[in-house]
């Protein structure tokens, strides 16, 4: 584990709002999860008698799953091997000093992971900023892709410097959900730019930062491996209103009440 984080470029990170980390996660990590996702699709595909339609099998059994997906996913992400990798990258964090720089008193760190299949943009996001699940004033997000990652592959885009620029107004999107618009970035001098990442390499970001999805436009999935590092002695007080993370409690229930039939509220 020793040298996964060569070092940690603290002045671009608080310049620019990212920071790029390279060989985060190893070869042999990125073949053992390979390893893992083709296995499960075989079998799961197998036993459910699933045609193959695509290079993937998991990608089909995804597919196949219809209004089990969600269940089935939330699965696909508890695997052992990004549990224990995630605890791996968070320990060499603090080991890099992010903790100690970020004055963070009671760290929390946990994964997800994101798949975007072939032709699909369903869960493609606009240009955003991390609203929905940051809860603490001191906090990161790691983007971490487990394939290479280009516009044709689909990838992430970045607005540098745009973390200390808000807040943003934010707009409804067509589907629903709330964005920032491009000209609005365009007005303050800012310009998003599309990441080209090999496999393995990650992004450290503050969550402040403007970013959205690059649709995959290839015949593969596209996997990456969010981590979510945050301070729990900075937890939200939704009751102050001056708290900086009192915003994103109120995008969040914008993004939920849009997502509801008719945009309407419960």
């Amino acid at each position: 584990m020793a040298g996964r984080i060569a070092s940690l470029d603290f002045d671009q990170l608080e310049q620019d709002g990212f920071a790029v980390l390279r060989g985060l996660v190893l070869p042999h990590e990125l073949a053992g999860f390979e390893h893992d996702i083709a296995l499960v699709g075989d079998k799961l595909a197998e036993q459910r008698g699933i045609e193959r339609r695509s290079a993937e099998a998991i990608a089909d059994v995804l597919v196949a799953a219809g209004r089990h997906r969600s269940m089935l996913f939330d699965h696909v992400k508890k695997l052992f091997s990004l549990a224990r990798l995630s605890v791996e990258i968070g320990t060499e964090l603090e080991q890099a000093g992010l903790f100690r720089r970020g004055g963070v008193a009671v760290p929390i760190v946990w994964p997800t992971l994101r798949a975007d299949l072939p032709g699909e943009g369903s869960y493609e996001l606009p240009l955003h900023q991390d609203y929905a699940t940051t809860r603490c004033r001191t906090a990161w997000r790691l983007w971490i892709p487990l394939r290479g990652v280009d516009r044709h592959h689909g990838t992430m885009e970045v607005v540098p410097r745009s973390h200390d620029r808000g807040p943003y107004p934010y707009s409804q999107g067509d589907s629903g959900g709330p964005l920032i618009d491009r000209r609005e970035l365009t007005a303050r001098g800012l310009s998003a730019q599309s990441l080209e990442l090999p496999a393995g390499d990650g992004v450290i970001f503050n969550p402040w930062l403007v970013h959205g999805s690059v649709p995959n436009r290839s015949q593969r999935t596209k996997w990456v491996l969010l981590l979510h590092v945050q301070d729990l002695a900075a937890f939200v007080n939704p009751d102050a209103p001056t708290d900086p993370v009192r915003p994103f409690l109120e995008m969040t229930e914008r993004g939920h009440a849009a997502s509801l039939p008719g945009g309407a509220k419960q």
